[in-house]
């Protein structure tokens, strides 16, 4: 069978070619276009840190403690115009997420797991999520080719593996569960000047894929909202 891994391998690959295929084709309907006037690309390694706003359809779902979200990678950045303040980014990545929940889990004889919203004497289940990302973004910068100091609005879709998962609670772990989603996409906006940008991002998938509480067989729905900075390096 066709397995999530492989089908991330092959979208990585199809990104990949797609980010050179479509530089070459850019840049060089740009060097057409522009004459005299000299062409230039933002390529951009990022770094970005978040918190995170958690709800749920649980009505006694309570977050204990910050839940934080860290991001870096490159960006290839292919104009749409000669001026150089449209463009398309495309790049690779990684994420790091932490959710601090008043979920709670028990192990049954069978090893399954039942999950249900503890009470504020309870030990909490805490959530790490270790993701590749694709980000794909449209973006407007208010740059020239001497000014490296602008205003920018990025906004677009990364698409997600997430390829390790780790469920912790005091007294035992549990590694890769088949738990939570291994694919997804969160969309994302990031606006400021020069190097200083707020960074807002929503999970547009759900966060478990099996999930159930144990007190009401109801699926639980998670969903963060990521608030935030990222940086933009040259």
């Amino acid at each position: 069978m066709f397995s999530n891994y492989n089908l991330f391998k092959e979208v990585i690959k199809f990104s990949l070619i797609s980010i050179n295929t479509f530089g070459t084709f850019f840049l060089a309907r740009g060097q057409e276009e522009i004459n005299n006037e000299v062409f230039f690309r933002e390529d951009q390694f990022y770094l970005g840190t978040s918190f995170m706003i958690l709800s749920s359809d649980q009505e006694d779902f309570n977050p204990r403690g910050l839940s934080r979200h860290f991001q870096w990678g490159f960006i290839r950045d292919l104009p749409l115009n000669s001026s150089g303040k449209l463009a398309i980014g495309m790049g690779l990545g990684m994420s790091f997420e932490r959710y601090n929940t008043n979920l709670n889990l028990d192990k049954t004889k069978d090893n399954s797991v039942n999950y249900f919203i503890a009470d504020q004497s309870a030990s909490p289940v805490f959530f790490s999520i270790h993701s590749v990302e694709i980000p794909l973004t449209l973006r407007w910068r208010n740059a020239t080719l001497d000014n490296f100091a602008f205003w920018r609005v990025y906004g677009g879709v990364s698409l997600r593996w997430n390829y390790y998962n780790k469920i912790r609670q005091e007294i035992f772990e549990i590694k890769n569960s088949n738990d939570i989603e291994n694919l997804g996409a969160v969309a994302h906006v990031s606006f400021g000047y020069n190097t200083w940008n707020f960074y807002l991002g929503y999970n547009l998938n759900s966060f478990f894929s099996k999930m159930t509480s144990d007190f009401n067989r109801l699926p639980i729905e998670l969903n963060p909202i990521k608030i935030g900075l990222i940086f933009y390096i040259l």
